[in-house]
């Protein structure tokens, strides 16, 4: 972690994850392994924000989603401080995870965070369940495990009031434990705290003010986002009305005006089209300069790695070599660039 004052609020178990019923997939016994989990504001925002944009698209009021988690850990220390997404799908009603995407997203996401490993999965709900043990053993048993042999699992109740600074967050580690002679893979919970750095403070703390206050005054973000929502609603009511009238006098429902007619018409003339020269010109001009911005940012940072190795191999030279200082000693080794 970066050199930068950090605050820590820690989340004593017994209240971190306060569930309306016991799971039949969680294990009662105390949780002796020692593992400290800290997760980063970056990574509960991002799972807010997945569950909203899903619920919201397909209309459903407790969709399925589920991400993976990634970070850095340190022997039992483990920060948490991203995520994404994963696809899957629904299969006789049991959830099958895409590993061919998860590979590769896990791939181009270590290609611009190189110190972040895969640390486990989340997903919604009050309290786990059958079909999350199912989920949590196909990353034990598929390609996940080459990542990591033991996952951790991250739940969230989107539908829980929280009346207290605790998150309805609960964190958990998997055991296998010995039920009637055969074996279980249970969920046990696991001690989590909150740790956040500077900009992350920043971040959150800009989010946390774009709600109205009690004098009504909303930050400039919220006026911005509803300035453009009302445009927009007003833009798709007009062409909905549009839409009807021309389907009322196609089918004779309607007298036929032709001087509405010729507006409508002008008005879709003056309407930009992706169909003309000009227009692939210009994004092929953009497509262009977002190509070369990224092969820019790609050459700098295999310069930057190359000029690390660079130090590092004069340093190993300077120091295996006696004395040192020599015309002859002082040219060996590589230049820096």
């Amino acid at each position: 972690m970066t050199t930068m004052e950090v605050n820590m609020d820690i989340v004593p178990d017994s209240e971190a994850a306060t569930q309306p019923q016991v799971s039949s997939v969680v294990s009662t016994a105390p949780n002796n392994s020692g593992l400290m989990v800290s997760l980063h504001p970056l990574t509960l925002l991002n799972i807010s924000d997945h569950f909203t944009r899903i619920k919201m698209q397909q209309q459903i009021q407790n969709p399925q989603v589920i991400g993976a988690l990634v970070g850095i850990q340190t022997g039992r220390d483990v920060e948490i401080s991203n995520s994404y997404e994963l696809d899957f799908d629904t299969i006789d009603g049991k959830v099958q995870i895409n590993h061919e995407y998860f590979i590769t997203k896990q791939e181009q996401f270590r290609q611009v965070f190189p110190q972040f490993d895969f640390l486990g999965w989340y997903t919604m709900g009050p309290s786990p369940t059958e079909a999350d043990i199912e989920i949590h053993k196909q990353a034990l048993i598929t390609n996940m495990i080459e990542f990591n042999e033991s996952p951790l699992f991250l739940q969230m109740n989107p539908f829980e009031m929280v009346t207290s600074k605790n998150l309805p967050i609960t964190v958990y580690e998997s055991i296998i434990d010995i039920i009637d002679g055969q074996a279980h893979t249970l969920f046990i919970k696991s001690q989590y705290k909150i740790e956040t750095g500077e900009a992350e403070r920043i971040a959150v703390d800009h989010v946390a003010h774009t709600t109205l206050g009690e004098g009504g005054e909303g930050s400039s973000l919220i006026a911005h986002l509803t300035t453009q929502r009302n445009a927009i609603q007003m833009l798709h009511t007009r062409i909905k009305l549009l839409h009807q009238y021309l389907d009322l006098t196609n089918s004779k429902k309607m007298p036929v005006d032709h001087d509405i007619l010729r507006q409508i018409a002008g008005l879709c003339n003056r309407m930009p089209t992706i169909d003309s020269a000009d227009f692939k010109q210009e994004f092929l001009t953009e497509y262009n300069d977002v190509l070369l911005t990224t092969y820019l940012a790609t050459i700098t940072k295999g310069t930057n790695s190359i000029n690390e190795l660079v130090d590092k191999f004069n340093i190993a030279n300077s120091t295996n070599r006696p004395g040192g200082r020599g015309r002859h000693q002082q040219h060996q080794g590589f230049p820096n660039f």
